[in-house]
Order: structure tokens, then sequence, then C-alpha cells
């Protein structure tokens, strides 16, 4: 099964094994309806866990997971990436796609090629494709209605609406 990195887990929270994770996308639910899941350790590791408890904390989560039970074993986790199964997400609507299916995407504009994604960047603002053009520079454009004129992740193809939300 192919699985999605959502969060990072950030540091330990208290003395009894619950620990804060920051999501890439605020908004996602997807760790509250979770039973388990799965850690990849900052050693290339990974280990499934099943989940105590997810509750809100501002802008991140904390999360207790069953066998974590004290502030060392949270700490030990730290820098690891929260990783759900693609089967538990909910289905895609026409034009959507998860932020990290976008990488290798052809991105073009309406006078012609602008490159290929290589990376997302996730900011509170908006989120941002780096695209790497066919002369190698790097250039960073949002994921605004203004700039997007339609993403086809099957095709792996964006179509900007202009080249004018391009940032080099």
């Amino acid at each position: 099964m192919s699985a999605l990195d959502v969060a990072r887990v950030a540091r330990p929270h208290g003395l009894r094994g619950a620990f804060k994770v920051e999501l890439h996308w605020a908004a996602s639910t997807s760790l509250f309806e979770l039973e388990r899941l799965r850690l990849r350790l900052p050693s290339g590791e990974e280990r499934e866990f099943e989940l105590e408890s997810v509750v809100p904390a501002g802008k991140a989560l904390l999360v207790k997971l069953v066998g974590i039970d004290d502030r060392d074993a949270a700490l030990a986790l730290r820098g690891s990436r929260v990783l759900v199964e693609r089967s538990l997400l909910p289905e895609l609507a026409e034009g959507e796609a998860y932020l990290v299916d976008l990488v290798g995407s052809e991105v073009v504009a309406p006078d012609g090629p602008v490159g290929e994604v290589i990376g997302v960047e996730v900011y509170p603002s908006a989120d941002s494709l780096l695209i790497r053009c066919p002369d190698g520079k790097v250039v960073e454009q949002a994921l605004l209605p203004a700039f997007i004129a339609r993403i086809d992740g099957a095709a792996r193809r964006i179509e900007l609406a202009n080249r004018d939300g391009l940032i080099e």
C-alpha cells in the first residue's frame, strides 16, 4: 500500500508520552479518523502504532500512541514523518490532487512549457510548487485560483492561467 506523508512529529508534550504533530495541511482531519498510523523514524525505519488519542493543540495536534508512555520515548520520535495509507483518505474530487502527487508533473502556461514540479512548499498563506525550468532555474508558483487554470492529477499536468504568479 502506498502512504502519504501528512505531518511531522515536532516535540514531546508533558511526561506521559504525548507529542505535538505539525500537519503539512492545517485543515486536514485524517488523523482524527484513524485507529493506527505509521511513523517513518529519522533513521528511515517505519513503525506502525495504535492511536490512543488525537486532540487539537493550537496550530498543531497533540498525539498519544499506545506503548509510548514517557517523555523519553516521545522524544525518540521527534522528527519522524507521519504516514497515512491512501486507502484511508477521502476520495478526491475532479481536479483535486494530493500535494505530494504533483511532484513530477509537467507545468505549462498559455504561451508554452514552464517546467517540472520538483517539490511543494507548505506556507501558512498558500501552498506553492517548486518548478525546475528547462534552463535549470527553479521558480515558485503559488497554488491559488488566480494562477492555476487546471490540475490534471491523472495526466500529471498543471496548466497555469498565466505566468504572473511565477516567483524567481
